[in-house]
């Protein structure tokens, strides 16, 4: 039989096409939850709309669980999980292999839904995802896993919400911006644990963080003594040149229950406080208005000692209100909105205070203040030690898309270097909450972190007085140098420089008995905050090393291992 050359093309087409349609499937593996191994929880099928023939229910005791056990190609995927919920947004525990992260699954309209658990790196060969309890009562309908690469960051505006910013603390946002997406800033709560972690690794947190709940009148008319707590926040940041982030948990400002418990100390707890919040707004002159309006004045006094020390403070009222463990989330998105916008405008317009930077304690979308009220995003995670936090990021990003910066404003855990480099998660600051939470962080981890060159300190701050946005050093020696993720790496390695870096610099990388695989040079893409993939897919698996030399002269090297 004779085949024309036109039919042999179609033939050779039609192979590529199939082979390049299975390869394209393949990216993506949908997990159904009633296939998964099933530990005190069952299948149903009485919500429509999930896939497959049913979905996982019961998730109610300690012990309930499903787990995944699949093999796949090693690699970075995104995992995403289908769900729904009976009611309001529950947290849900996911182990993937040995990492413990959590989440939350935001409330819908009870259909079924996707959010993404974040980036994980998966072995060659077998894998467990399991998805514990955590808050319970959720409904699981698969998981989904898909190749992915790190998120390339969005540069946020350089403009603040309040026009009459002063000069010191655009120059502290500049910075802000400046360091994302590149490096991380320390930061820690609480005075005394900022001076354990500089007995405990030789380097001080960049940032120290304070909070203002000793301040609130229903407080001191119990007998809270603050005074000179605002000092001596004010002597650390003048003696050292520190960053100052400012949180407030407000008391509520009467109604406390002060019973065993509901103390009057737990006043800013819902559970501790009759205080309606909602009824307060409704009547702007009522007593409980008047006293809404008098505890944000008693404030104002104490961040008015900031501005007239010229110091610029990142400033976190009313946090983690979607939550609604604190009077001011409990009655819903729109009586909080209606407060923070209070603040906002009582402290800017009144007030005349001009040297805050407004941070937000993201929650669900229905809660954000809006762009004229906020400049940062902050995340508030408290989850296991060994979560990269990458599903958090993720949302986030995904949610806000370069509008803000993001950071990583309250944890009980600290951000690791290596999962951020890997997960491409740079927050623009992290702060570990006090007492066990730094404490229970071993010293071996704590030197890992804060002597890690992505992590700045406040030995590498800059002379603010001096500082001028865009032109002036951080105040620590702007190397060339570049991270890389993944690592361990199977198909593609990224490569993502740290500083702009000049023409005349190349990247090798040697195998172990040092012989050249690749040579680029190639000065155009080395450029500040710049990625590159290399293809190490034909590389036989174990250790390698990467290299960046100018004019022959080498500068760093990085190890990673193919596998």
């Amino acid at each position: 039989m004779m085949w024309s050359k036109r039919c042999v093309l179609i033939v050779v087409l039609g192979i590529i096409l199939l082979c390049e349609s299975q390869r394209i499937f393949a990216v993506v593996r949908i997990l159904e939850a009633e296939n998964a191994e099933l530990i005190g929880v069952y299948e149903n099928n009485s919500l429509s709309g999930y896939s497959g023939t049913g979905y996982v229910a019961g998730f109610d005791a300690d012990t309930d669980s499903l787990k995944y056990r699949f093999t796949i190609e090693g690699g970075l995927y995104k995992i995403t999980i289908g769900y729904a919920l009976p009611s309001g947004e529950k947290g849900y525990q996911l182990i993937v292999n040995n990492i413990i992260s959590e989440g939350m699954l935001p409330a819908g309209n009870q259909n079924f839904m996707e959010i993404s658990a974040g980036k994980f790196l998966l072995s060659s060969g077998y894998n467990t995802i399991t998805l514990a309890k955590g808050w319970g009562w959720y409904y699981i309908d698969y998981i989904k896993i898909e190749e992915a690469v790190p998120l390339n960051l969005i540069t946020p505006p350089s403009t603040l919400s309040d026009e009459s910013t002063t000069d010191y603390t655009c120059k502290l946002f500049g910075y802000l911006r400046e360091q994302y997406g590149s490096k991380v800033i320390s930061g820690q709560q609480d005075l005394a644990e900022v001076n354990y972690v500089k007995q405990a690794t030789g380097f001080s947190p960049a940032i120290g963080a304070f909070d203002l709940i000793d301040y609130s009148p229903s407080r001191i008319e119990y007998g809270a003594n603050p005074e000179g707590d605002a000092e001596s926040w004010i002597e650390w940041q003048t003696t050292g040149g520190g960053i100052v982030s400012l949180c407030w948990h407000w008391n509520a400002p009467t109604d406390l229950i002060n019973e065993t418990d509901k103390e009057w100390w737990r006043g800013f707890y819902t559970y501790a406080t009759t205080f309606n919040l909602t009824q307060a707004l409704s009547d702007t002159e009522s007593e409980n208005y008047q006293l809404l309006l008098r505890d944000i004045d008693s404030i104002a006094v104490q961040l008015k000692k900031f501005q007239d020390a010229e110091i610029p403070v990142l400033w976190r009222p009313l946090h983690e209100a979607s939550g609604g463990w604190f009077w001011w989330g409990a009655y819903g998105a729109a009586s909080f909105k209606t407060l923070w916008q209070l603040v906002y405008t009582r402290l800017t317009d009144l007030h005349q205070l001009h040297n805050l930077i407004w941070v937000y304690t993201s929650g669900d979308a229905d809660w954000y203040p809006g762009d004229d009220y906020v400049d940062i995003i902050g995340l508030d995670i408290y989850t296991n030690a060994t979560s990269p936090m990458s599903g958090e990021w993720e949302n986030i990003q995904l949610q806000f898309n370069g509008k803000r910066l993001v950071a990583l404003s309250e944890s009980g855990t600290i951000p690791i270097p290596e999962n951020i480099r890997s997960y491409g998660t740079y927050w623009s600051w992290f702060s570990i909450w006090s007492g066990e939470f730094i404490h229970g962080i071993s010293s071996t981890v704590l030197n890992t972190v804060y002597s890690d060159f992505d992590i700045i300190t406040l030995e590498e701050l800059p002379d603010w007085e001096t500082y001028v946005v865009g032109i002036s050093n951080p105040g620590y020696d702007l190397k060339p140098g570049f991270c890389i993720f993944p690592n361990p790496a199977s198909k593609t390695l990224y490569v993502r420089f740290q500083n702009k870096i000049n023409p005349g610099y190349a990247l090798k990388i040697f195998d172990i008995y040092g012989n050249t695989l690749v040579n680029i040079y190639d000065h155009t893409i080395l450029n500040m905050y710049s990625t590159r993939e290399i293809n190490i897919e034909n590389f036989k698996e174990g250790i390698y090393f990467i290299s960046l030399f100018s004019n022959d002269q080498l500068l760093f090297t990085q190890k990673f291992i193919k596998k």
